[in-house]
């Protein structure tokens, strides 16, 4: 669980997952009372100061930290009598239910020569346009082989006598992509009663 806690930290404060200034504030008070405990044993709260709550990307204007800063020891205060694993657990269910959480996503060209987003999630593979929003899913069941050639990704349509292609800029990257979505894809056929 400790270790789980750290990785969606990291992950949140390296601005791999998104979130709202509410859910940020909230995943920062959370934070605060995992690693550091009750708000009542502290006589002053200026040693959040020090302390990374936020994302980088957040953080540039002085007044607007010291005023997000603030709103987390208010935040704190909530949490009083939680134990650390308690607030560990409560903040790993709030960063599920970040969107994006679960997902991870590969800029490349589609065959016009579009720049689009290629992802894969726990129901199969997505595609996002340049503004984030999703357009296609293509579901495992849906998929009946992914390879690579060269350095495009060949996606195999069960139901389609088609294959959709996908370009990434080095052989490298479609090979990694490629054994990524392959090995997911593996995996869903292998425990597909599971999953339904």
């Amino acid at each position: 669980r400790y270790q789980y806690y750290l990785q969606v930290k990291k992950d949140v404060l390296d601005g791999q997952l998104l979130s709202s200034l509410e859910q940020g504030i909230r995943l920062a008070g959370l934070a605060v009372q995992a690693d550091f405990g009750d708000y009542n044993q502290f006589e002053s709260h200026d040693f959040l100061r020090e302390y990374v709550l936020f994302p980088m990307d957040w953080t540039q204007d002085e007044a607007v930290l010291e005023e997000l800063t603030q709103k987390v020891a208010q935040e704190h205060r909530t949490h009083s009598g939680i134990t650390a694993a308690e607030a560990e657990l409560m903040y790993i269910n709030e960063v599920e239910r970040l969107d994006g959480f679960g997902q991870e996503t590969f800029a490349v060209k589609d065959n016009h020569g579009n720049d689009i987003h290629l992802g894969i999630f726990f129901m199969g593979i997505f595609i996002k346009n340049r503004i984030g929003r999703t357009t296609v899913i293509y579901r495992w069941n849906d998929i009946g082989n992914i390879a690579h050639n060269k350095s495009s990704i060949v996606l195999e349509l069960i139901n389609k006598e088609e294959n959709v292609l996908f370009h990434t800029d080095d052989l490298e990257n479609a090979k990694y992509i490629s054994r990524l979505f392959a090995a997911r894809h593996k995996f869903y056929k292998q425990n597909k009663i599971c999953t339904e």
